[in-house]
């Protein structure tokens, strides 16, 4: 509608259209009757009509007042007689005409111009949907912890826990109204006990109730530990929790994701792989990133792969070239000290090589192991670095060389002939050396006559018989049970939250890389085993297909989930927050975007909370991204988790170790990227004047055994640490008196034995480290697996083997703050392969806190 223009007549505007003035009239009819006032409307109407109810109401009263003038001044004059009179008449008349028809024709104008305005439908309205809301995971909320509140919980806690009472930083995480908060905890700074009061405190003074509450944990071992403690401190605060309960609070992740799946239509009685027993049933157990196949599980594994051996062609002929490169020695760097050491001896073993392959050939011939069936014994020649040199024997069947080696039963002093100076022995490492450094074509050594039993009658019936067998990918420590590394190479892909099959189609491998193989056959296995699973009745699952399938890539299926399964992660603690992997981040992040797209609120004694969730994890105790974690999450939490009002908390506080321990540590570990400002301070005041440096001494198992006694003998618990295995069962032999003395003495709990990885969480007065951390390993697979999920570095290449080198780091640094006051550390003389990175480089001699010798 067009305003008419100030200063012109109203009436001259054109008439609305009948059909027009009914439907307006309707529509402020119906806003009268609901009391509304249109404001654009009115606005406009009080301006046109104070401005052209003035220049109308002036028009209207002047001729108005002219007419009555005239009128009023002519029967005045003619009664009077005076013309005069009527002229003075006539302006009275005139001018009190105009004011009153200034007055009446403003107001009358006024009003009409409203009406005119509220009666016509304004400027064309936009038309539009509502605005789309950003997703966020968490609200802008907060926990009310008053001031008042906070000081009722401080004194509550000196008065029921005086020897226990937390820290300032410990306060700062207790104590936290954030619905997102990250702790960045040191070694020893009371993580679990802190946790605890947090719960406390959320239950208790806030009133938000268990079923609404989920703490979670790694393992089962974790669990049990951190349900005892919610069970004894709550009993201070009269609440008598029973075990069963106190479970139903804190869990590991895969019994928290077991409740996801079974809500799944059609598995309600899913069955968790790495769980299953023997006789069917199910039993939780070990660690998230550190599950152990059992009986149950590789029965089920070696069905499938006999099955698909003998159904699939292209499955058989990937596992009989895996089997063939299995049985083929490792290949080495020809720059490795080993390799530059054999190759000054090429020469003169060239020249003795026939009399090597002569006697070789006598001692297995004469153990009847010599010809073998299946093994042509042909004296091919081979030439390495310029010279000659002879295999023992050739296999068609897999186009490979064969060298025999010295059983341990025969004589150590045994040479190539009389009058050799070098032993045999030491003659068929330097020449396997050189093979393996540069031979390219596969070479199989039979090291032993029971090596040759096992392997040979596997090649013979190769065409015929699955073969069993333990492969190794290159840069892995040891070689696993080939479905054992089927199963550990798909989960470490899932841990990256990559899908396994998507994954292997995008990896870039070399031509002639064995492993392309591998993770080829790969494929074929985890596409039918899973679905095999799938097909079991009742159904199986493994939990990484748990994770995925709640994962950010499937957030339909959180829609299934009853309200008694989402509910208790609405107030969500994770304790060891360093070792989570992408797939569990992505099942926490579905969950609360599932959470808030159902608006969930918490119940408490006052106003409703919100979603919330608190990370604890130290990112120096980062040791598992061997399995697919990383510290990332932790370090970038309040990108990951990103909130309103983020809170991070530094609890830095060191209530084990004297400072000597914590700075040796440190001094290792604080190359590896984190917190520039981070730093542990002794706290524990038995021990804080007790200053004992880190002994570095050389790996002597004499020397070990006294060191050990002494301590076992002075009532000290004692953890005996190492970095595989292998060397702990070592150490059970070598410390094999002392250990039945302890159990005769019924001290056998006093001593401890464990990896380095799983003595995490434990501590001792006296530590004994046997080895290095290191990396000697470089992963190609892995390195492009790590790319894929976006974790390597910009401008890394070998994003897997950074990673790796920085955790050998970290590795060392949880070895070493185990200690409560004393920790030896016994490294080897001889560097056998050179390591792309070890944590005794670190040491700096000079400093107090290391003792040399």
């Amino acid at each position: 509608m067009e305003v008419p223009e100030i200063g012109s007549n109203i009436n001259d505007q054109p008439d609305p259209p009948l059909s027009k003035n009914l439907f307006h009239r309707l529509i402020n009819r119906a806003m009268d009757a609901a009391g509304l006032q249109q404001t654009s409307a009115w606005q406009a109407g009080r301006s046109f009509g104070h401005q052209n109810g003035y220049r109308l109401g002036f028009d209207a009263g002047r001729q108005a007042g002219t007419e009555t003038g005239k009128v009023e001044g002519r029967a005045l004059g003619l009664r009077e007689g005076n013309v005069s009179g009527h002229h003075e008449g006539r302006m009275v008349g005139f001018d009190e005409g105009h004011i009153a028809g200034f007055d009446e024709g403003h107001k009358k104008g006024y009003e009409e111009g409203k009406l005119v305005i509220e009666l016509q439908p304004g400027p064309s309205p936009t038309i539009g949907a509502p605005g789309v809301r950003e997703d966020v995971l968490f609200k802008d909320w907060s926990f009310p912890i008053t001031d008042e509140l906070a000081e009722q919980i401080r004194a509550d806690v000196i008065a029921r826990l005086p020897k226990q009472i937390p820290s300032k930083s410990q306060w700062e995480m207790i104590l936290s109204k954030t619905p997102t908060t990250s702790v960045v905890a040191g070694a020893g700074s009371g993580k679990s006990t802190t946790m605890v009061l947090r719960l406390l405190v959320l239950r208790h003074y806030l009133g938000i109730e268990f079923k609404n509450m989920t703490v979670v944990t790694f393992t089962v071992e974790s669990k049990l530990d951190f349900a005892k403690k919610v069970r004894e401190v709550f009993k201070h605060w009269k609440y008598d929790i029973t075990v069963e309960d106190s479970l139903k609070i804190v869990r590991t992740f895969h019994s928290r994701i077991l409740s996801f799946a079974r809500c799944l239509p059609g598995m309600s009685d899913v069955a968790p792989f790495e769980f299953l027993e023997k006789d069917g049933s199910t039993k939780e157990k070990g660690s998230m990133f550190q599950v152990k196949m059992g009986e149950a599980q590789l029965a089920l594994m070696n069905d499938c792969y006999m099955k698909l051996y003998d159904s699939n062609p292209e499955f058989k002929a990937l596992i009989g070239k895996l089997y063939s490169h299995s049985l083929a020695i490792e290949k080495m760097s020809a720059e490795s000290p080993e390799a530059l050491k054999a190759q000054r001896q090429a020469r003169d073993l060239a020249k003795a090589d026939e009399d090597i392959c002569d006697t070789l050939e006598r001692t297995w011939r004469a153990a009847g192991k010599w010809p073998i069936q299946g093994i042509e014994p042909s004296r091919k020649v081979i030439r390495l670095l310029g010279q000659d040199f002879q295999v023992n024997g050739y296999i068609s069947e897999i186009d490979a060389f064969v060298i025999l080696g010295v059983d341990r039963s025969e004589d150590s002093e045994l040479r190539a002939k009389e009058g050799r100076w070098q032993y045999l022995t030491y003659d068929v490492k330097n020449k396997l050396i050189l093979f393996q450094a540069h031979c390219s074509r596969p070479v199989i050594f039979l090291r032993s006559y029971m090596d040759a039993d096992k392997s040979i009658e596997v090649i013979k019936n190769l065409a015929n018989t699955c073969p069993k067998f333990n492969y190794k990918i290159e840069g892995d420590i040891v070689p696993q049970y080939i479905t054992e590394a089927f199963y550990s190479a798909a989960s470490y892909m899932e841990n990256l939250g990559l899908d396994v099959f998507e994954a292997i189609r995008a990896m870039r491998l070399r031509k002639d890389d064995p492993d392309r193989d591998f993770f080829h056959a790969l494929a074929i296995y985890w596409s039918s085993f899973t679905r095999m699973l799938f097909h079991m009745s009742p159904p199986i699952m493994t939990f990484n297909t748990m994770f995925a399938l709640f994962s950010e890539r499937k957030p339909h299926n959180l829609r299934v989930l009853t309200p008694g399964v989402l509910q208790p992660m609405t107030t969500l603690l994770v304790d060891e927050f360093q070792d989570v992997g992408a797939n569990t981040i992505s099942w926490i992040r579905a969950t609360f975007a599932e959470i808030e797209r159902r608006n969930l609120v918490v119940p408490t004694k006052g106003r409703a909370a919100h979603a919330s969730v608190m990370a604890v994890g130290d990112d120096w105790q980062s040791i598992y991204g061997w399995r697919g974690s990383s510290p990332h999450y932790l370090l970038e939490f309040d990108k990951v988790f990103e909130s309103p009002v983020p809170n991070q908390v530094l609890m830095q506080e060191n209530h084990r170790s004297h400072q000597m321990v914590i700075d040796a540590a440190e001094e290792i570990v604080k190359r590896t990227p984190g917190l520039d400002n981070k730093h542990g301070t002794a706290m524990n005041p038995e021990v804080t004047e007790h200053q004992v440096p880190v002994k570095i001494q050389d790996l002597e198992w004499k020397q070990i055994a006294a060191d050990v006694e002494r301590h076992y003998d002075a009532g000290d618990s004692i953890l005996v640490l190492t970095r595989s295995n292998s060397v702990k069962e070592e150490a059970r032999d070598e410390l094999k008196e002392l250990v039945e003395r302890s159990r005769f003495e019924k001290r056998s709990t006093q001593i401890k034995f464990l990896t380095y990885h799983s003595a995490k969480g434990l501590q001792a007065k006296a530590v004994f480290l046997l080895g290095d951390c290191d990396l000697k390993t470089s992963s190609p697979s892995k390195n492009d697996l790590y790319a894929q999920a976006g974790l390597s570095r910009p401008g890394d290449p070998c994003g897997y083997d950074t990673a790796q080198s920085e955790e050998a780091l970290r590795t060392a640094y949880v070895a070493i703050t185990r200690a409560i006051t004393y920790c030896y550390w016994y490294l080897e003389k001889d560097e056998s392969r050179p390591a792309l990175e070890k944590a005794s480089r670190h040491i700096k001699k000079t400093e107090p806190y290391w003792k040399m010798g």
